[in-house]
């Protein structure tokens, strides 16, 4: 594991906490308090920020704010990730067919990364404990729809990032085997509603940077399991689903991210689940449209055992 640097991280902290609420100005003593620094560590790093304009700090009320800098940042940033933009839009109308968050999941080092997320029109933003930016850990059940059409050792890395004792190997690639089929994958909620609702929750409120990554993947690991990836679909049975995705293909027909809309636990029937899991893949093909020339035929064999 990489060396921690407590120092860099509570930079990122204190970036996060004033780009959390953009209109407020924070005194020295309140940004030292809410990232657990003295006055005198906590002043040199605000000091530094103020000096290459990612701070702006008010001279007369000794207050700080976000400064001109991260404009341009953030605009490289997000140059720097397009699929996001182009996905933008069919998000949006997907969240508003489904009446659900829709999330787009991009790979970055061993874990996840939300890219974009919108949420269906009159519903706050903040429903959900979650923002572009945040990580989930790519073990199993998440990310399966993604190694639906990833090579064998890609596949055993992710497999063994969990405890897959519990099922039969065989069991496993049969499932991979009925997403990439049926073009859909859906992740089994492993707590009812009101449980999974308030283990999300825990990551709101005044955490940010470091911090908030720990408490998001921390609360994924007792309880994400392999046997939450959903093979057959029984049309009239009853599933507690997380979430419902789909692949997005690049021009050379690598799978880039997964699109999910997620259901947080809410009961739904097999049929209901089929119907959600084409309107996922439609939007998911489209957006594969835009990365890829069209016509582009994806390969229908799974990789070698």
């Amino acid at each position: 594991m990489a060396r921690r640097s407590p120092q860099t991280e509570r930079l990122v902290e204190i970036v996060e906490i004033l780009a959390a609420a953009p209109q407020r100005e924070y005194r020295l003593t309140e940004l030292a308090r809410l990232v657990g620094l003295d006055a005198a560590t906590c002043h040199p790093m605000l000091t530094e920020l103020t000096r290459v304009g990612w701070l702006i700090k008010d001279r007369s009320r000794k207050t700080y704010r976000l400064g001109p800098r991260l404009v341009a940042v953030g605009a490289a940033a997000q140059a720097a990730l397009p699929i996001a933009s182009y996905a933008q839009p069919g998000m949006h109308q997907l969240s508003l067919d489904t009446g659900l968050p829709a999330c787009l999941f991009v790979p970055s080092s061993n874990d996840l990364v939300i890219a974009e997320l919108t949420y269906p029109e009159g519903v706050h933003a903040q429903q959900l404990p979650l923002q572009p930016g945040d990580h989930i850990e790519f073990g199993p059940p998440l990310g399966t729809v993604m190694m639906a059409w990833a090579n064998q050792y890609a596949v055993d890395t992710w497999l063994h990032r969990v405890d897959t004792s519990t099922v039969e190997p065989g069991w496993i690639w049969q499932v991979l085997r009925t997403i990439r089929e049926r073009r859909f994958s859906v992740e089994l909620s492993p707590l009812p509603q009101h449980e999974m609702r308030q283990l999300t929750d825990f990551a709101i409120g005044e955490v940010h940077g470091s911090r908030r990554a720990e408490r998001l993947i921390g609360g994924q690991q007792p309880v994400m399991t392999p046997e939450l990836m959903l093979g057959d679909i029984d049309a009239d049975a009853i599933y507690t689903p997380l979430s419902v995705s789909a692949a997005c293909f690049d021009a050379g027909g690598a799978v880039v991210a997964a699109l999910s809309v997620l259901t947080m636990a809410e009961p739904r029937t097999g049929r209901e689940l089929t119907v959600l899991g084409g309107q996922v893949s439609t939007a998911a093909e489209a957006l594969s449209d835009r990365l890829r020339p069209a016509g582009f035929a994806l390969c229908k064999r799974l990789p070698d055992r």
